[in-house]
């Protein structure tokens, strides 16, 4: 059997701020990726597209999102191509309340299927399991899994979990280290993850776990260019990385040494008379600039690159404080000043970075339109006191 793994979709999301084209732009963009990927699936002549997660970015959707889905199942299900589909947090199913779900209404109409848990699924021979969004708690989930497995004398099978690789995070259903991928590697022939937004593969040598990452941007301020898609051959074992084609998003950072108003102007324009703009693309600048100064004109430098056509821009600022009695220079962003003031509370103070990361991953979420953040608060409390939520 041969499928294309994708994850983190989210269709359906639509910025609340920029011009009525632009949200309208972003709103398609998030469908046109997963036709792409319905695409590349078809050249590829894959069996089916396996979601490992947020496939909707909202748990409530309106008729237009639902339309547009429906007719892209559709398509996948002219082409012949399966798919299966996993829950990640935007899409959360919670215990007892499956009724609410759109993916349920979908999997009933016979559009995608939903292994959920030891509920799996066969696609061929391939027996494929999902295990959704486990929150603070997926290493325990995957080490649960595994002794599962070894009971029931599971082999060869495909296993597909909504998280990733967290580099030392702690919060957000990131995993701690791959000691519990390790635990299915004599079980899983692969493991496809998600909600990480870049693309991970582990170990280094040999992979059975792949994270694709988005293949649009969530949000704007993501650091990676990468977006995939994978391919993989359970026969051959062998695995292909689509890149994927997201909107155009230039970056750039400029560092001011007196951030007077004219030296600022004058940056932007440099910046301008050296980029290749078009009307399709999204510009964000950030501006690094000494403190005890003036605040630059972030209005003007927004309205300015508007006029060179493009469909959207953004400029940000991050003051650099000079240390006492040193000429060396640091960055203060919002999240490394909060980070210092939680250190500082009775409650959260021992638990400050998990605090800070959670607090920093709503605001964007909020930023980004994104009304229910319920799920990143309860992961961040799970991290912190060590319970868990048995009504998940």
């Amino acid at each position: 059997m041969k499928f294309l793994h994708c994850s983190d979709l989210h269709l359906g999301k639509k910025p609340y701020f920029g011009s009525e084209d632009f949200r309208n732009k972003r709103f398609e963009d998030y469908f046109s990726a997963f036709d792409r990927i319905i695409e590349q699936a078809k050249e590829n002549e894959v069996d089916a597209i396996l979601v490992a997660g947020d496939f909707f970015d909202k748990k409530e959707t309106h008729p237009n999102i639902l339309s547009n889905t429906v007719k892209l199942l559709q398509k996948c299900k002219d082409y012949d191509i399966q798919v299966i589909v996993i829950e990640g947090n935007h899409d959360l199913i919670y215990k007892d309340r499956e009724f609410e779900s759109w993916i349920i209404y979908l999997e009933k109409e016979k559009l995608l299927r939903r292994p959920f848990k030891y509920n799996s699924v066969f696609v061929g021979e391939t027996e494929i399991f999902g295990l959704g969004y486990p929150g603070a708690f997926v290493d325990d989930e995957l080490l649960e899994f595994a002794n599962y497995c070894e009971k029931e004398n599971k082999r060869n099978c495909v296993v597909l979990v909504h998280t990733s690789l967290g580099d030392g995070e702690f919060i957000g259903g990131f995993l701690k280290n791959g000691a519990a991928l390790d635990a299915l590697k004599n079980y899983a022939i692969y493991i496809g993850g998600g909600h990480g937004h870049k693309l991970q593969k582990y170990p280094k040598e040999n992979p059975f776990f792949f994270a694709p990452g988005s293949p649009e941007y969530y949000d704007l301020g993501e650091d990676t260019q990468f977006k995939t898609a994978i391919i993989f051959d359970t026969n051959t074992k062998e695995y292909k990385i689509l890149e994927q084609s997201p909107r155009k998003c230039i970056k750039k950072n400029i560092i001011l040494q007196s951030a007077t108003q004219e030296e600022f102007r004058e940056e932007v324009e440099k910046f301008l008379s050296q980029t290749d703009v078009s009307s399709d693309d999204i510009v964000l600048l950030t501006v690094e600039f000494p403190s005890a100064v003036i605040i630059p004109d972030t209005a003007w430098a927004e309205k300015r690159i508007l006029e060179e056509g493009v469909l959207f821009a953004k400029v940000e600022l991050k003051r650099k404080h000079l240390r006492f009695g040193s000429n060396s220079a640091k960055v203060n962003s919002i999240e490394e000043i909060e980070l210092e003031q939680i250190k500082k509370w009775e409650q959260w103070g021992g638990v400050a970075e998990i605090a800070a990361k959670a607090l920093a991953e709503m605001r964007n979420s909020v930023k980004e339109g994104q009304s229910d953040i319920s799920s990143i608060f309860e992961s961040a409390l799970e991290s912190a006191i060590g319970g868990k939520n048995e009504n998940k």
